[in-house]
């Protein structure tokens, strides 16, 4: 039977809320599952020891060994450890980065699944928190949450018995009996609904954007991803080197969190591995849903329905971290937020940067397939005033020499090729960067986002001789001391170096975990309000695509390759 080896992300702690003496050992509380096993996560402090950790975990030398190779090399204080559960339990909390883990996985046997599993969180009861609905009452919302009208305002000192409640208004539960609220509310559980179900259509466009809304409370974040864990090996499949990419945006996102950790932002994650009906199934019907304030990542497109209408029916923001044609439900989803922006938003970029050139403008297209897209760009040109020049381009057709004649020699030239055919892309640059060398034309290219697949095969001498300028939804400039942060703690954490997909996953835990704790649920009808934000690898502006659906990512980057072999991004 082939055995497969598979490398999972580390797993930090965020938030250590214990403190360790120097010679007695506090068992974590803090777990992590790795396919069917379920480990803590035990942060070595000074005077521990390997026979002193096994005593307390009940495991013995060998195997803590076996699951932390770094063991060899001695027990460090600051030390991460992935210790078995021997307790039974089957809970499990994703948190963020520490030592990595290789784990074997039979190909050929599928994952037991257990559904009576606990898929979250905590031993210990989490704070929630309850937005306040039309008609309730203190004494209403401590039997909903089996609590004392006492402990309530305990916890939150702006009120008094004699208060009137705000619809609206945020309060922090800490509920009196952890199992109280899912048995005395079984039909909310059972269709998903959770604090953010509390908004009505009415309360959610009158969002009262307070910072700070959940400072020092705990945040419940799902993170959902098609990993596959028993799929990936070194030798992978296109669909399975499709799975790794989720790996690497998970390692990125799970370093956003550690880095959270200095804003005082407690979160409790859980990562679910969804790939087919029967695991979306289970996230749907887990516990943690029926806590979550955000649910991230992406679902398989076969899947994209069925999760859509669980989601819209829980009121739960919805971050897509990856496209696959979800405009149309974005469209229909106030609660859903489309991180990609979209192509029409990128080329409206262009045109509106088109529209402030008053120099010679040519427009050199292939063969015109979308006559009215055509028209209605080159007719937003000449409608701010510019003379716009259009030139059919024959691919390695002789008539080519006739392009020059559109080109000004004493003034600079702004050269749009409308195409997104390689060959003939490269094949026009070919031809400029000749006139460009040779009669010394001055030339701006400007290129169209879909070249971003093909950019590999561009001529790098080409591209910086003719300034080159093309719109992108995501770049990174290695040159930032942010990302040169970001590398090394990525390399630190995985040995090795990070992918698109590790800066995309964190660029949206930081952004989106952030909005979440700062605003609340209201969160999505907030940031449209929030000015424009430069990630790693993103930049992020969010605006609705219709009245009654969700947001989409408006924004994109300019990129400039400059003669002097930089690029310049705007």
């Amino acid at each position: 039977m082939k055995t497969l080896k598979y490398l999972l992300p580390p797993v930090l702690l965020l938030c250590v809320f214990f403190a360790f003496s120097q010679i007695e050992i506090k068992k974590s509380t803090e777990k992590i599952r790795i396919g069917d096993k379920v480990y803590y996560i035990h942060l070595v402090s000074k005077g521990e020891t390997v026979y002193s950790l096994c005593r307390v975990y009940s495991v013995s030398q060998e195997e803590l060994i076996s699951e932390n190779p770094q063991l060899a090399q001695g027990l460090k204080a600051g030390d991460r450890l992935k210790i078995p559960d021997r307790s039974g339990s089957e809970q499990a909390v994703a948190k963020t980065p520490a030592n990595s883990a290789r784990i074997e996985v039979d190909k050929d046997k599928k994952p037991e699944i257990n559904n009576d599993v606990k898929t979250v969180a905590s031993e210990a009861v989490s704070a929630i928190k309850h937005k306040i609905k039309s008609g309730e009452t203190l004494v209403k919302i401590a039997q909903k949450y089996n609590c004392t009208v006492e402990d309530i305002l305990k916890y939150n000192p702006v009120l008094d018995e004699n208060s009137k409640l705000k619809k609206g208004q945020y309060l922090t539960i800490y509920p009196g009996n952890s199992e109280s609220p899912q048995s005395e509310n079984a039909a909310e559980s059972a269709t998903g609904m959770d604090i953010a179900s509390q908004q009505t259509d009415e309360t959610a466009v009158d969002a009262e954007c307070t910072e700070n809304l959940y400072a020092g409370d705990v945040l419940n974040v799902i993170l959902i991803l098609p990993l596959k864990v028993t799929e990936i090996n070194a030798n992978s499949t296109n669909s399975q080197r499709g799975a790794y990419d989720f790996v690497e945006f998970y390692e990125g996102f799970l370093l956003a969190i550690d880095s959270l950790n200095g804003k005082n932002i407690p979160i409790n994650l859980t990562t679910f591995d969804v790939y087919d009906v029967q695991t979306l199934s289970m996230a749907l019907n887990s516990a943690a849903f029926g806590e979550a304030q955000l649910v991230m990542g992406h679902v398989p497109k076969n899947l994209m329905d069925a999760f859509a209408g669980a989601v819209a029916e829980r009121k739960i923001p919805v971050v897509l971290s990856f496209p696959h044609d979800t405009e149309s439900i974005t469209e229909k989803n106030r609660y859903f937020i489309q991180t990609i922006t979209p192509l029409s938003f990128q080329i409206e970029k262009l045109n509106k940067i088109l529209c402030e050139v008053r120099e010679n403008i040519v427009v050199v297209y292939e063969e015109i397939t979308d006559t009215a897209s055509f028209d209605k760009f080159v007719k937003t040109l000449e409608d701010y005033g510019n003379a716009v020049k259009k030139y059919h381009y024959r691919l390695h057709g002789s008539r080519n020499e006739n392009l020059q004649n559109e080109l000004d020699k004493n003034d600079k030239n702004n050269i749009v090729v409308l195409s997104n055919n390689k060959v003939f892309v490269m094949d026009v640059l070919s031809k400029l960067n000749a006139l460009s060398g040779s009669l010394k034309y001055d030339m701006t290219v400007y290129g169209l986002p879909q070249w971003k697949s093909f950019e590999e095969s561009l001529n790098f001498e080409h591209i910086h001789n003719l300034n080159l300028s093309v719109i992108q939804a995501s770049f990174v400039d290695y040159n930032r001391d942010e990302v040169k942060s970001f590398i090394g703690k990525y390399r630190y954490y995985y040995k090795g170096d990070p992918s698109r997909f590790s800066f995309h996953g964190y660029d949206l835990g930081i952004y989106f975990i952030d909005r979440a704790a700062k605003y609340g649920t209201d969160f999505p009808e907030c940031i449209v309000n929030d000015e424009p934000a430069t990630l790693l690898q993103t930049r992020f502006k969010f605006g609705k695509i219709s009245p009654q659906g969700g947001l989409v990512n408006t924004e994109s980057l300019l990129l400039q390759y400059a003669k002097d072999l930089n690029i310049v991004v705007e």
